[in-house]
């Protein structure tokens, strides 16, 4: 098996190289989750094809490893995992994210608060460079240029193969929705659960500035009744339940079927429609790829706002009580997030004086800006830097370049590129993913 992936690398390598220099895009068989934009910069670009990177290489259930290559979704890989009652360490919500997306970008969710993000349970990467070499980077042997890969959003190499650690798992997960009327209260109790760290799953869901839900889960053997959440809103379910039991495979991906509250924007929450259409309008996969071929669902000129924005959870109280006078947008998706350490492709300067990695994850799905002269992307931004935090890149992006790498470690990157990527033929990160 080690022998057919590598056999797939030399394949991208020999497209890299036939390009000679002329930059580059990739054609993925997977749909794209990066919030689509007004400008297509992949317009023009030469094309490497990596869809047929889709194989699980090897799953050692007696060491907890897995090998797989970039394209495999979460949703297959979970499948496959569950044959040895194990899954990975930290799973994306959506069916179809890519591990390798995952890596690329920022993939976080309720196990973060123990494990980090899917990134930090990686412990080694197959990349295939901008000169068309092919390398392996690992946490052991180069930690600094392992870290540049993550949320580098493929403009430093191609992941080709990934190796990352499994954990045992049961068949369901019994959950608990502790309901709170204060952010103080709900944030003291995710601290308390981060530092005894005595349950298995956290997030939360925050219906409105007095409703405020933390969900617990813990994996359990066996369960009195369970609940899928295939034909209702899973979020909504937070509000009005006190406890609840999921299989694992389910609780996993309980987000998948309205991807968040996105079917409620479109109008396909009633149960009539759910019934009739869901197979056809449902589920990440469906509303990302309409969204995508319908474009007057999408308000090209003041997109809605769908993003996830990391602040230091001793700045989240005062993020939260800007955002009430702000935004007051809900549900807003809580997910905190402890990472193994600062990344190296953060700013020295601006994470100085934080006393930890320890963030709070606020994504904010499918807020629609009024018609005003406020650009509600661009005050989020900055009010994110000014509490030393950071937003996730795959959406819309407004700073300028000063601002961009007063956040990021412009020195790191530029070092990087210069020996993986030295004719720029992945694109620079900031022009990539800046909307003009």
């Amino acid at each position: 098996m080690v022998t057919k992936t590598m056999t797939k690398a030399k394949v991208i390598a020999q497209q890299i190289k036939r390009a000679n220099g002329i930059k580059l895009s990739i054609m993925k068989k997977m749909i794209s989750h990066t919030v689509p934009g007004s400008n297509n910069r992949k317009a023009g670009l030469a094309l490497v094809d990596v869809s047929n990177l889709q194989e699980i290489v090897s799953i050692d259930p007696v060491k907890r490893i897995c090998r797989a290559e970039s394209g495999v979704t979460f949703s297959r890989l979970v499948k496959e995992t569950l044959n040895y009652n194990l899954i990975p360490m930290c799973v994306s919500e959506l069916k179809d994210i890519t591990i390798g997306g995952a890596v690329s970008g920022t993939s976080l969710e309720s196990m973060s608060f123990k494990y980090g993000g899917f990134h930090d349970t990686c412990f080694e990467y197959e990349i295939v460079t901008g000169k068309g070499d092919i390398m392996q980077c690992s946490l052991e042997s180069s930690p600094d240029l392992f870290e540049a890969v993550h949320s580098s959003f493929g403009t430093l190499g191609i992941i080709t193969q990934l190796a990352f650690h499994l954990i045992p798992v049961k068949p369901y997960v019994r959950m608990e929705y502790i309901h709170h009327s204060t952010f103080e209260s709900y944030i003291n109790d995710i601290y308390d659960h981060y530092q005894k760290q005595d349950i298995d799953f956290m997030d939360g869901i925050i219906h409105s500035p007095g409703d405020l839900i933390l969900c617990i889960g813990n994996q359990v053997k066996y369960a009195p009744y369970i609940h899928t959440y295939s034909k209702e809103a899973f979020y909504k379910s937070t509000l009005r339940r006190k406890e609840d039991y999921i299989p694992i495979y389910d609780y996993l991906f309980r987000y998948d079927m309205d991807c968040h509250w996105i079917a409620r924007n479109y109008g396909l929450e009633n149960p009539i429609l759910r019934t009739l259409f869901g197979p056809f309008f449902l589920g990440s996969h469906n509303l990302i790829s309409w969204g995508s071929k319908l474009p007057f669902m999408l308000n090209r000129q003041r997109p809605d706002v769908v993003v996830d924005v990391f602040i230091p959870a001793g700045n989240a109280l005062a993020f939260y009580k800007w955002y009430l006078s702000t935004y007051n947008y809900f549900p807003l998706w809580v997910v905190p997030y402890k990472c193994k350490d600062f990344y190296s492709w953060m700013n020295p300067r601006h994470i100085s004086g934080l006393p930890d990695a320890f963030f709070i994850d606020f994504a904010i799905y499918g807020f629609r800006q009024p018609k005003n002269s406020i650009n509600y992307y661009k005050i989020l931004e900055q009010k994110v830097r000014e509490l030393k935090g950071f937003k996730a890149l795959i959406t819309h992006n407004y700073y300028n370049e000063d601002d961009f790498w007063s956040i990021y470690n412009r020195n790191a990157y530029v070092n990087f590129k210069k020996h993986l990527d030295p004719h720029n033929i992945f694109d620079d990160i900031y022009k990539k993913l800046h909307r003009k």
